[in-house]
């Protein structure tokens, strides 16, 4: 096999393996499209009525256990029930908001009054950015090039071995 042949099938593995890479990059990228996001406002609502149900031991409706933003989200904490509600640092007095930009990728629990188990779980992520998109795409496809630049080169050799026996 000439080397002008080897070049040929290296840059072919290239290719492909490069556009499979992409392929399932992008197709990974678009099924979590939602967590993979630029950071942005996001509201969380203590519907009123949610310190008598917190008293009761029962969950109030519409606020989850816990969730998950992108490093640069503001969490805003709207406070819609009578009573005064914590989130970690945030003092939430009835009928006002406060929020905290979520500045470090991290997890961690904080202590909140509207919660029955009197914490509440945050995962912040860091933000998809292009260059977090082209990473992933280059760890895909040039091992899937490689891959198959080796495997070509083999069954070519292992072709003209047969085809010399014959």
């Amino acid at each position: 096999m000439s080397r002008g042949e080897i070049f040929k099938r290296i840059l072919l593995a290239l290719l492909l393996g490069t556009c499979l890479g992409a392929i399932m990059s992008e197709v990974s990228y678009q099924l979590l499209k939602r967590e993979n996001r630029e950071p942005m406002r996001i509201e969380l609502i203590i519907p009123v009525g949610t310190a008598e149900r917190v008293a009761a031991g029962e969950a109030p409706p519409g606020i989850p256990e816990d969730m998950s933003f992108v490093v640069g989200d503001t969490l805003v904490v709207v406070n819609q029930d009578e009573v005064a509600h914590q989130l970690g640092p945030l003092w939430v007095p009835s009928g006002t908001s406060a929020s905290m930009t979520l500045a470090t990728e991290e997890n961690f629990a904080l202590e909140c009054s509207f919660q029955p188990t009197r914490y509440f779980g945050l995962d912040v992520r860091p933000p998809v950015t292009l260059g977090t998109r082209i990473s992933g795409i280059l760890f895909a496809g040039l091992p899937l090039s490689a891959l198959f630049a080796v495997y070509s080169i083999l069954i070519q050799s292992d072709k003209k071995k047969k085809e010399a026996a014959v």
